[in-house]
């Protein structure tokens, strides 16, 4: 069994993207999309889980979008996105875009609420959403709390939905957007439960489908908890016709929409995971065919002369092991190159924005920011993880996620583009995409208590208390150093500063530098 449309509290819902996995599979839900409304703040905070774990994840999103046809009876058609990078830098802008308005519209219906006679607030709003992105059920919910509505329903019934007392209509992107912005980002774009539009029993709902067919719409969702028999058997067809997809799910909302339960909806879904497979087969076969470097030199700012070095950038040792005339070589020796320049590179940028740093000082700084974790960080910054060439093992293990692969090919990366085009023009790629790092590791390092996690550690894990103990002195009285030692995990671990108390943080730091490789 899987679900592929649920809301989390990110937008609609009444759970956490982490309640909602534990839902899943204490339900036996196999696999889940969690799609939210106009947002992929649920997601992201939970996307290392994609492809591990008992329910298998897919990254989703519910666009809210323009009808493309004038006369349709729908003020708003939704577009559901699946199997998409969550770092695409159009689909980020999009959604924002989306939520800067969802964020306007609220205290406007407030406003009408309140005109209307109703003791409302935008801040009883914002709590009742938890911290996720507020909207029309949470105002409805505050509603019934208060007293004024005495069910959910009730209060879009009367006030919130359109054509009421309350309603203010939002804004919404087209269709044809919404679908391009999905393909560009590596996913594939569905008509959400066409079964609920007014249309669908006339030959109207088959124009809309071919129209929305010419924008590129790769899906339908057949199987949907509102959707009668005949509706599933109707919009089947279609699908078969144009060479649809096929998705379904259960449009779960927690206690925003009671009676609807994940994965079986109101009791009569129960869809096979022969539909994710396919899906997913759909998913992979479209970034195979429609995968362009465009995007990423894009993204990292480089536009390449000879795209071959891209292409042995991108060409992890897996995929070329399965496929070894793609390319002479894998990325492994672009990586030994790599990370040479990047060193040197981050290097000159540390020389010169912290003068009077000392090389201890600026060594634990470079490392900072080299570090697997660090450079995976970059990578997700630019969208790297979605054209690695990766090996059908790796792909299947999430391979484009994990910090070594991603950290070692943006290492490969730099050194193609320094092949490419020379090092200046490598050092202001590094020079930007670095920038903000460079700011952040300072002000962490400067306030980071790893002391205090050092400690905290030990306690968990039931070792001695750590005890540092001052090893040495040097320098005059003005500009002493002073270094401490400590014995801990059976090693002996160092650590320097301009204070006793600079010099035992350091060493605390190398201590759970040390646990944690």
């Amino acid at each position: 069994m899987i679900d592929l449309h649920v809301h989390s509290t990110a937008s609609d819902g009444s759970y956490t993207p982490q309640q909602i996995m534990a839902l899943a599979a204490d339900a036996g839900v196999k696999a889940i999309s969690i799609t939210d409304h106009d947002t992929i703040d649920g997601i992201k905070a939970i996307s290392a889980r994609m492809g591990h774990g008992p329910v298998e994840l897919m990254s989703g999103v519910e666009i809210s979008c323009d009808p493309p046809l004038d006369g349709l009876s729908s003020s708003s058609l939704h577009i559901l996105g699946y199997g998409f990078s969550v770092y695409d830098s159009g689909l980020n802008q999009l959604l924002d875009q989306l939520k800067v308005a969802r964020e306007q519209r609220n205290p406007r219906i407030v406003e009408q609420l309140c005109l209307l006679g109703f003791d409302i607030s935008i801040e009883e709003v914002e709590k009742a959403c938890g911290g996720g992105q507020a909207g029309r059920p949470h105002i409805a919910q505050v509603m019934v709390d208060k007293g004024y509505v005495d069910s959910f329903d009730k209060a879009f019934d009367l006030y919130l939905a359109k054509g009421k007392p309350a309603y203010v209509d939002k804004f919404r992107v087209s269709c044809k957007t919404a679908i391009q912005v999905i393909h560009d980002a590596g996913g594939v774009a569905v008509l959400a439960h066409p079964g609920l539009i007014k249309e669908e029993k006339s030959r109207r709902l088959e124009q809309l489908i071919i129209e929305l067919i010419s924008y590129g719409l790769d899906g339908l969702e057949v199987y949907y908890t509102d959707h009668s028999e005949d509706q599933v058997s109707r919009l089947m067809s279609l699908a078969r016709q144009n060479d649809l997809a096929v998705t379904g799910g259960s449009d779960f909302h927690g206690t925003f929409n009671k009676g609807v339960d994940l994965g079986t909806g109101k009791g009569n879904l129960n869809i096979g995971f022969n539909v994710f497979h396919r899906l997913k087969a759909r998913i992979d076969e479209m970034r195979r065919v429609n995968l362009s470097h465009d995007i990423l030199m894009k993204n990292c700012g480089h536009r390449f002369k000879d795209v071959s070095l891209l292409t042995q950038a991108l060409c992890h040792r897996s995929f070329l092991n399965e496929n070894p005339k793609y390319a002479k070589q894998d990325n492994e020796r672009l990586e030994f190159l790599g990370d040479a320049v990047l060193g040197l590179c981050i290097g000159q940028l540390l020389m010169a924005h912290h003068p009077a740093k000392k090389e201890g000082e600026l060594s634990k700084l470079r490392s900072l920011l080299v570090s697997e974790s660090g450079l995976a960080d970059i990578a997700r910054k630019i969208d790297l993880g979605r054209f690695i060439m990766l090996g059908r093992g790796e792909r299947l293990s999430n391979g484009h996620e994990k910090n070594s692969i991603l950290s070692d090919t943006f290492e490969a990366l730099v050194a193609a583009i320094y092949l490419d085009a020379g090092f200046e023009t490598v050092f202001n790629l590094i020079q930007d995409l670095f920038a903000s790092r460079l700011v952040q590791e300072e002000k962490q390092t400067l306030h980071r208590d790893f002391k205090s996690a050092l400690q905290e550690y030990v306690q968990e894990t039931g070792s001695p208390a750590p005890v540092y103990c001052l090893d040495n002195e040097s320098g005059p009285d003005h500009d002493k150093t002073f270094e401490v030692v400590l014995d801990i995990f059976d090693t002996r671990v160092r650590g320097i500063g301009k204070t006793k108390k600079s010099a035992e943080q350091d060493c605390a730091r190398n201590a759970l530098d040390l646990v944690n490789r």
